[in-house]
């Protein structure tokens, strides 16, 4: 595999300003009882319209206090204000939303401060319907402080095709068992995984029926009560809880046979993994988690410790992984993040077979991250101290229809204020037949990349409202096909692609812990 590079020079001198309102968001939305205006034109020509818009509630958790850090956190406000650890967003946020039948499905936090419940709700578009479910459990907060809000502490969400149950990972960050001498001070005795599962037929029922009591209770022996709906493990079995422990970023996938998959982070930011487990609809029991890489690299002859930051996704019948690494080593050129790796299997379920981008077979679980590296994005800026070079976010992978190969990546001088500052947004790609990639720096850069058809897109807002740029796989050929320009504004979202559709649910803008959210609906113009 060779790399052919396209570099522009205008790209590499866009400001930081410039590249936020560009793309500052990949993940957001709109309304039902607002209205929308959409540029004159744009998205009647390019087949991209608003298919509709729904409020979901006026009430979601929102992080709207100070941020803290680890000087900090033992001291959090304690007034109306809630004060957060990493970032803002919790509600509308990860793998938040999914689409069945004529159903659309949405998990949040309840706001503000004092409730934090785990919600469910579900629209149904034949009778503009949304019922919620409001589940016991309320946010833990950082490290089990409910007064420091953590963004990490998603809510994933499936449905199964196969049986109607409804599947939903919640509210952890490599939490462990441990006491009072630990990190966390033994807050997660018994209770350092969150899973809920509903009885078979449950995401079917009518909108008078979509109820708490379709969710199937804990009553094993680590039991917290009469309404506990967490179970500790997936697999049914409390013999298995160690395969469920140090779990953090739940991510649901389903198959075009309607197989569900799901995966998560093992570990730590730079010693981590990721584990993969598979549903079986017949006996309504999930399977161990499988690794795909090992944590804890050196004692498996590796010269140092590294984690994983990207995303393992099921595109075209493989499941397949890429992402940037974060390394142990604090002496290299990178603060945080370095490369673009990349696999995939050709097992159906992903035990076994796994290669490289090039199709050779790679070490599996894989331990040398260097097996299936593609390029370094480092190699854009020349500074070679230490830490001064910083990749964090602006990563994101996808694969169309027709095998097209796309990432997507940003890289910039650590120190903003040194006099040779470079900052560059990269976009990778290969064509279903080529064998070498293109890399580019004529990308503005975004949060994150998909696709639909043999279509790639880059969806998020522009002064609060939604756009959609689009360009046909394995090309760079992006232009605006929709430009939503009034209605309601949005904070931030986050974004499922089904069946030539993007399911956009939104956090509307405001001050407070409690907010709106809204349920957007576009219609991509993608033949199906």
């Amino acid at each position: 595999m060779k790399l052919n590079l396209k570099v522009s020079g205008i790209a590499r001198q866009l400001t930081t300003l410039v590249k936020t309102v560009a793309v500052f968001s990949v993940l957001t939305g709109c309304a039902s009882s607002d209205t929308a205006t959409v540029s004159s034109g744009m998205s009647k020509a390019s087949g991209v319209f608003l298919e509709s818009q729904t409020k979901i509630t006026n009430g979601a958790l929102h992080f709207d206090g100070k941020k803290l850090n680890h000087n900090t956190f033992e001291k959090p406000s304690l007034g109306p204000g809630y004060d957060y650890f990493f970032g803002k967003n919790i509600s509308a946020h990860g793998d938040a939303v999914k689409p069945y039948k004529h159903y659309v499905f949405m998990t949040w936090y309840k706001g503000g401060k004092e409730q934090r419940n785990v919600m469910l709700s579900r629209f149904n578009t034949k009778t503009g319907a949304v019922k919620t479910i409001q589940f016991p459990h309320r946010h833990t907060g950082f490290r089990g402080n409910p007064l420091v809000g953590e963004s990490h502490n998603t809510i994933g969400l499936a449905v199964s095709p196969k049986n109607g149950t409804i599947h939903m990972v919640y509210d952890m960050h490599a939490y462990v068992d441990d006491d009072e001498s630990g990190r966390f001070k033994g807050r997660f005795v018994d209770d350092f995984f969150r899973y809920s599962f509903s009885v078979p037929g449950a995401a079917d029922v009518p909108d008078n029926e979509f109820t708490l009591e379709k969710f199937v209770k804990d009553t094993s022996e680590v039991s917290q009560g009469t309404d506990d709906y967490k179970h500790l493990t997936m697999t049914g079995n409390l013999e298995d809880k160690n395969n469920f422990s140090a779990l953090t970023y739940p991510k649901f996938y389903k198959s075009k046979e309607g197989e569900l998959l799901h995966y998560m982070r093992w570990g730590g930011n730079n010693n981590g993994a990721y584990y993969f487990n598979k549903y079986d609809a017949e006996k309504q029991v999930w399977t161990r988690f499988t690794p795909f890489n090992h944590k804890d690299q050196e004692t498996h002859g590796n010269a140092y410790n590294w984690g994983l930051y990207g995303q393992m996704k099921y595109i075209n019948g493989k499941l397949r992984v890429g992402f940037q690494q974060r390394s142990a080593n604090n002496n290299d050129r990178y603060k945080y993040q370095n490369g673009v790796y990349y696999a995939y299997s050709d097992h159906p379920n992903g035990l076994g077979n796994w290669k490289n981008v090039d199709g050779e077979n790679m070490t599996w679980p894989l331990v040398d991250s260097d097996e299936i590296k593609i390029f370094e994005p480092g190699d854009y800026i020349d500074h070679q101290e230490p830490n001064s070079v910083h990749i964090v976010g602006g990563f994101d992978w996808t694969v169309t229809e027709n095998e097209d190969l796309h990432f997507i990546t940003h890289v910039r001088s650590t120190n903003t204020k040194r006099s040779d500052y470079k900052e560059v947004s990269i976009h990778a790609f290969k064509p279903a037949n080529a064998k070498d990639f293109t890399v580019t720096t004529d990308f503005t850069g975004a949060d994150s990349i998909y696709t639909s058809g043999d279509s790639i897109f880059i969806i998020g807002l522009k002064n609060g409202y939604p756009f959609v740029e689009k360009a046909k796989g394995g090309t760079n050929d992006f232009e605006v096909v929709y430009q939503q320009t009034s209605g309601v504004k949005f904070d931030h979202g986050t974004i499922h692609i089904e069946n030539g559709k993007a399911y956009y649910y939104l956090m509307e803008k405001g001050a407070g812990n409690s907010l709106p959210l809204h349920l957007q609906v576009i219609d991509l113009g993608v033949s199906r």
